[in-house]
């Protein structure tokens, strides 16, 4: 049997301070994660992260939210201590996690209001990019440099069809 993906079922994201970032998405998802844990006692993580073999050798702190069709995931590793190293946005390594909206202008005055700075106003393609025309977006950085999105997409160029063709929830 091949592998076929079915669906994103998460986005994780590495945090360096956990309560920080939770206070960052309480406020910017309105709601407490759906799963806060530490995992410290497990042998799988630590050879997944590549830091050891044995359960300890990994530590994490975790916080799902179940946001829509997926959840984001905030990992703080506090064992090994190293240091987060973001990627500038335009390199490779770099992601970035979006938010699909109905109207962009009101969700970006929103979030302005509550203290986030983003990198420009809203702005959008145009007809020079047939596939993305009318698409509107505007980026953000969370505390820990982890860059956002919001995004309008009034014609669901997320979608082929009936199909989704990314993980864009139907408005």
């Amino acid at each position: 049997m091949s592998f076929i993906a079915a669906r994103v079922h998460h986005v994780g994201l590495i945090v360096t301070d956990l309560e920080r970032s939770m206070a960052f998405d309480n406020d910017l998802f309105d709601k407490e994660p759906d799963i806060l844990t530490t995992v410290d006692n497990s042998a799988g993580l630590s050879r997944q992260f590549g830091v050891g073999e044995e359960p300890g050798d990994a530590v994490a702190k975790i916080a799902f939210y179940h946001v829509d069709n997926t959840s984001v995931e905030l990992i703080q590793v506090t064992k090994p201590g190293d240091d987060l190293v973001q990627p500038p946005v335009h390199q490779a390594g770099a992601k970035h996690l979006c938010f699909q909206t109905d109207d962009i202008q009101a969700a970006y005055d929103d979030l302005v209001s509550r203290g986030i700075e983003f990198q420009s106003t809203p702005t959008w393609f145009t007809q020079d990019q047939p596939d993305l025309d009318g698409v509107k977006f505007a980026y953000f950085f969370d505390p820990d440099g982890n860059f956002l999105e919001i995004m309008e997409d009034p014609g669901k160029a997320g979608y082929i069809g009936s199909e989704q063709k990314a993980g864009l929830p139907r408005g």
